[in-house]
């Protein structure tokens, strides 16, 4: 007897770190056993869908709308990354209904934030800069920069059962060092100066690039000197009730 097991990816910019995750999970999933299994991955977008998805599919979708029809009741685990700067702290709320709407009862979500509490340092200048810009400017949008804490706040508003927060350092293992160092070279050139620009802190794109720039120099001279930063991911998880008076 085959049984069903799906998955579910939501998540903006990095793209590609969406697409790796659903990969990763279905290489790994496929190892175990013949288990008949469906991955379906959604954005707001479909620019950087791949050409060649194998057995993963994909659907523009906006996480604060209703799923459709086929979805509800559908999926074992969503998964859920990076939307921080995309989601307004008013629509909280209804993009983790809409999550729970497409879990099976018994499913969990898991929801993956860099958010205020990825950024903290004593003694490194960059990060200093780099929480001022996001926490002023995401501000300044209607966003939620504490993000990871407001998903476990309306996870268990939800209904959400067993809900968890968890951060988990860069630091822990030092072999992701230079990865967390490229990383944050990556966010400063894409987020930092994106955020710098909507927010009205520079005036023109070639300024916020210059600004970019610089920060990039000074990270790389703090790294060389050993002042390379650890940078914390936060993870909320929460299981939907087996019996659920909510559909």
């Amino acid at each position: 007897m085959l049984h069903t097991h799906e998955k579910y990816v939501f998540g903006r910019s990095p793209k590609e770190t969406e697409r790796i995750w659903l990969k990763d999970v279905a290489r790994e999933l496929e190892k175990s056993n013949q288990i008949q299994r469906y991955y379906h991955g959604f954005d707001i977008s479909p620019d950087q869908f791949p050409k060649d998805s194998g057995r993963v599919q994909f659907s523009v979708h906006d996480i604060t709308k209703p799923f459709p029809k086929e979805h509800l009741n559908r999926y074992d685990l969503v998964h859920v990354r990076l939307l921080v700067a995309a989601i307004d702290e008013t629509r909280y709320p209804a993009a983790i209904a809409n999550v729970y709407s497409i879990l099976k009862p018994g499913g969990y979500l898991e929801w993956e934030e860099i958010d205020e509490e990825t950024y903290i340092s004593n003694n490194n200048p960059v990060i200093w800069e780099i929480r001022r810009c996001f926490n002023s400017s995401l501000k300044a949008e209607g966003k939620c920069f504490q993000a990871s804490a407001k998903v476990r706040d309306e996870c268990i508003a939800a209904g959400f059962l067993d809900v968890i927060r968890r951060a988990y350092s860069s630091d822990a293992n030092m072999s992701l060092r230079v990865d967390t160092e490229l990383r944050l070279t990556a966010i400063i050139e894409t987020l930092y100066a994106s955020l710098l620009l909507r927010s009205g802190q520079v005036v023109d794109e070639d300024t916020a690039s210059l600004r970019a720039k610089k920060l990039i120099e000074e990270h790389r001279r703090l790294c060389d000197e050993g002042n390379s930063p650890p940078l914390r991911l936060m993870r909320v998880v929460g299981q939907k009730p087996l019996r659920s008076s909510r559909l």
